[in-house]
């Protein structure tokens, strides 16, 4: 494998559960290298090696406090942080001209302007989702609400472990989004977050319903219900573990790399 053939990652969010997992995956790709491992300023394992951190040989790489102490020049940026954090590695990104793929949920509508002005000096891909099953759910969801909306009740119901903070996740807000584009409606008219009480009349049509599971070690479970009259249709996404969208991710990074700046989505690296 020549060098040139080689695409270095930066990763933040690098002690984290999908950061770990991202780092076994870039180690055993022999198309990748770990080039830099980011994590917030007041981490207990700040300067320490990241290597000796996650029990893995990473050679010299050290856990530092953002992207630009790194030292790295080039490579891609993997970001499985926080809100906050990522926004502002989006501008630190495009400062060093450094592509960046942007796994972390809970990004509000307002994040859209600083993730256009990023794309707008490099490649910036921006999933809630890694997999390659669920990106499949997304394009199946979107014509499935186009032929059956209106006709059948939509219904989305999401699972994760007890640690997760945000609700609904961020691949179910994007299902949710899909849906409501679908049947001609906006996410924040058609989506109504849980049930309680009476309800004031009948279901409206264009509702749909988003609903959020939370406990133990579940890892992700996504499934659209679309109800109708006498039947009703499912779609359903099970993960068994992280490793699946540790694997999403760095085909994304292997695939962005060289890429023109623009705004990219995981059905553009997969061709849907």
């Amino acid at each position: 494998m020549s060098k040139q053939s080689v695409t270095d990652i930066i990763i933040v969010g690098a002690l984290g559960r999908m950061g770990v997992e991202i780092a076994r995956v870039i180690l055993e790709d022999g198309e990748t290298r770990l080039a830099g491992c980011v994590e917030y300023e007041r981490h207990p394992k700040i300067w320490q090696s990241y290597g000796s951190a996650i029990g893995a040989d990473c050679g010299e790489v050290s856990v530092c406090p953002s992207i630009e102490e790194t030292g790295v020049k080039s490579g891609v940026v993997i970001d499985f942080s926080s809100v906050q954090s990522t926004r502002v590695n989006l501008q630190m990104a495009a400062r060093w001209k450094l592509p960046m793929v942007v796994g972390t949920t809970g990004l509000e509508p307002d994040d859209n302007e600083l993730i256009q002005k990023a794309a707008d000096t490099v490649p910036v891909l921006v999933s809630s989702n890694m997999s390659l099953g669920v990106n499949l759910l997304f394009s199946l969801t979107e014509l499935v609400a186009g032929k059956l909306g209106g006709a059948f009740d939509i219904e989305i119901i999401e699972a994760h472990h007890r640690f997760k903070k945000d609700s609904p996740s961020g691949t179910a807000r994007t299902l949710g989004e899909v849906a409501a584009m679908a049947i001609g409606q906006a996410y924040g008219d058609a989506v109504v977050n849980g049930r309680g009480g009476m309800a004031p009349g009948t279901r409206p049509p264009t509702e749909i319903g988003m609903h959020a599971v939370r406990g133990g070690d579940i890892v992700g479970d996504h499934t659209v219900l679309f109800a109708g009259i006498g039947e009703r249709v499912e779609l359903k996404h099970t993960a068994h573990n992280r490793s699946i969208f540790a694997r999403g991710a760095v085909a994304a990074a292997k695939w962005l790399a060289h890429k023109p700046p623009g705004l990219y989505k995981m059905k553009d690296v997969l061709g849907l």
